[in-house]
């Protein structure tokens, strides 16, 4: 039996994760109902599969494949693709019997042909390490190193695990006038948002990372607790902040912002360092700082994360191609419309 979860349909969906004994923070419906504003037209969704007790749900975002012109023309097409939400999701199940796998794939194939369904990107999660479950047509990829924390049981412990020069960036922001506390975020919100467009700026981030008033309306509709925010203050102004995800015993490292100065002080350490001593007050055990901008080792974000984590966790992504004859045909059209060919070997090329 197959069931579709709609995002905003908040309880059945987290009522069907709770099967699961271990679950991704990027799996709940509301970061799912965010992320479905990145792309135009998406739709957060959730299949279930269900056969003899057993269970296989499959979050992600279907979205209509549309292709852009050199001429500024857009054309939307009546084919979809199927893709994972920025972080860490793809598949969760109760067993990992291959004919339990099997069957639940071959009835996922059936409503992907019905939704004329022409690709599949799935990001995987580090935390479940659910890409053993992917269908079986999926190429799965390694992509980069991500930064992770195994929490130990005090914040002295955590302390001592981290580098030397982190510990002594976290020193020498508690021997400024920094300070840090954990702050509401539906009223710290303007203040983290002016602060992060003012870090955006500064590294050159691309429109992608530029989050409007409905994602941050999504994003509070996570219930209490889920949502955190870390702020970092000179006096009364926020210099420096971390904003986290949190679910059961895991947590994501989100969004972070701050000032060069501040930064060069050690209050972006500080921030995080408070937020991770938090979670272990709060029982959370593995706690994602997330990778780089880049696929790179030496990437500067993926350095700065690294530091303020305890180990470094491998990170994949899965590929297919659902209906070969479908896809060959949007390459067609946008090489026609771009009037070039496609040298990209990004799957969804066109988005």
């Amino acid at each position: 039996m197959q069931q579709l979860i709609k995002a905003h349909q908040h309880q059945q969906w987290r009522e069907r994760l709770a099967a699961f004994p271990r679950v991704d923070v990027c799996h709940m419906p509301e970061y799912h109902e965010a992320y479905s504003l990145r792309y135009g037209g998406a739709e957060a969704l959730m299949w279930c599969y269900q056969d003899d007790g057993e269970s296989l749900c499959y979050p992600f975002l279907l979205s209509p494949v549309i292709l852009h012109g050199d001429d500024g023309k857009t054309l939307t097409t009546e084919l979809n693709d199927i893709s994972g939400i920025y972080g860490y999701s793809g598949p969760l199940t109760t067993c990992n019997d291959a004919a339990f796998l099997t069957r639940a794939w071959h009835e996922f194939d059936q409503w992907a042909g019905q939704q004329q369904a022409v690709s599949e990107f799935i990001r995987f999660s580090t935390y479940v390490e659910n890409k053993f479950w992917a269908h079986p047509d999926v190429s799965v990829e390694y992509n980069r190193p991500v930064a992770i924390a195994w929490l130990p049981g005090d914040a002295d412990t955590f302390m001592s695990q981290l580098n030397s020069k982190t510990r002594n960036m976290i020193r020498k922001a508690l021997k400024s006038d920094l300070s840090v506390e954990e702050v509401d975020v539906s009223e710290a919100l303007t203040e983290f948002r002016a602060l992060y467009q003012q870090t955006m700026g500064r590294n050159q981030a691309t429109d992608f990372f530029i989050y409007d008033d409905a994602y941050y309306d999504r994003l509070l509709s996570l219930p209490a607790g889920e949502l955190i925010l870390f702020a970092v203050y000179r006096q009364n102004e926020m210099v420096a902040a971390a904003m986290g995800l949190v679910h059961g015993k895991m947590a994501f490292y989100h969004l972070g912002a701050s000032t060069l100065e501040a930064s060069r002080l050690g209050a972006g350490n500080l921030a995080l360092f408070a937020m991770a001593s938090a979670l272990i007050d709060r029982g959370v055990e593995y706690f994602s700082v997330g990778g780089g901008r880049t696929t790179a080792a030496d990437d500067p974000l993926f350095r700065f994360k690294k530091s303020n984590a305890t180990s470094v966790g491998e990170f994949y992504i899965g590929k297919r191609i659902i209906d070969q004859e479908a896809y060959d045909s949007i390459v067609k059209t946008w090489e026609t419309m771009n009037h070039t060919e496609l040298v990209s070997s990004n799957l969804q090329f066109y988005r």
